[in-house]
């Protein structure tokens, strides 16, 4: 019986890192996300020639 709990006690943790690390990645991915949006500049204004 205390391998069954030792078993499930590994599962439990695997399965909280797990989760843990999807987190980070999926966290990563957004902010890589946002950062080529604002690099883009897509919400900037356009340039506009004044000294012609």
């Amino acid at each position: 019986m205390a391998e069954n709990k030792d078993k499930q006690s590994d599962t439990k943790k695997k399965e909280v890192g797990l989760f843990i690390a999807k987190t980070l990645f999926y966290f990563a991915v957004l902010v890589v996300l946002v950062y080529l949006y604002l690099y883009s500049g897509i919400g900037a204004a356009k340039f506009i020639y004044k000294d012609f």
